[in-house]
């Protein structure tokens, strides 16, 4: 049988998935290509039956495909977390690659803070994006004490990324675990990866989410403090 001109879609159709399937980025954007690949790979050996290098083709570009898939999931199996960063990529990161946690994470610092360090200033733009791991920290505004965050709390999600002015002042009330980057490279990496921006924005809204709902609690028991970090 002919390979009809009518139904050369079908195998160049299946080409491109297969192509797009190896260039994906994600495990399940892969999958689903490489099964629609080969729903037309099928078709096109079914109805083809005098053109076996469309099957060869087809052969070679899911091994590359099975091949590109092993390697990433060996190397995703040896990406190591230690204790702090998997509380940090569990809490906030969870859905992101494992690889690409692993690079975020690395561009930021695990430090030691002080009763009385200033992470926020208000009204001003928010240096970093900090994560608080162990310790408190108060929120004030125009010198009033408003709220507090606690271990597991982002500090300065709603400014870091955008470059906005702080609505309040954010002081650690006791010593302090935290990991913490730079604005400004916390913009260049997101930049250079929007798989990860989308997972940050995802969490920064279930993060304000949490805040809202602890606000909320307080207002419902008669206390006037209103949990909130800029």
């Amino acid at each position: 049988m002919q390979f009809s001109p009518d139904l050369a879609w079908l195998g160049h159709g299946g080409i491109l998935l297969l192509i797009a399937a190896v260039l994906a980025p994600r495990a399940r954007q892969r999958s689903v290509l490489v099964v629609l690949a080969a729903m037309l790979g099928m078709a096109v050996n079914v109805i083809v039956l005098d053109r076996p290098s469309y099957a060869l083709l087809f052969a070679l570009l899911i091994v590359a495909v099975l091949v590109k898939t092993a390697v990433r999931a060996m190397g995703q199996a040896n990406i190591q977390f230690s204790p702090e960063d998997r509380l940090l990529r569990d809490a906030h990161l969870g859905t992101m690659e494992p690889a690409l946690a692993r690079r975020l994470i690395d561009e930021g610092h695990w430090i030691d803070g002080r009763k009385g360090d200033v992470l926020v200033e208000e009204a001003q733009a928010a240096p970093c994006l900090f994560y608080l791991a162990a310790g408190t920290a108060t929120v004030s505004r125009e010198g009033f004490d408003v709220g507090r965050c606690g271990a597991g709390d982002l500090i300065g999600e709603a400014t870091a990324v955008d470059g906005g002015a702080a609505s309040g002042t954010v002081r650690l009330a006791t010593a302090a675990r935290m990991w913490f980057i730079p604005a400004e490279r916390l913009r260049t990496f997101l930049d250079a990866h929007p798989a990860a921006r989308a997972t940050l924005t995802e969490g920064f809204a279930r993060a304000l989410r949490g805040k809202l709902a602890n606000a909320n609690a307080r207002a419902a028991l008669g206390e006037t403090e209103v949990s909130a970090a800029p």
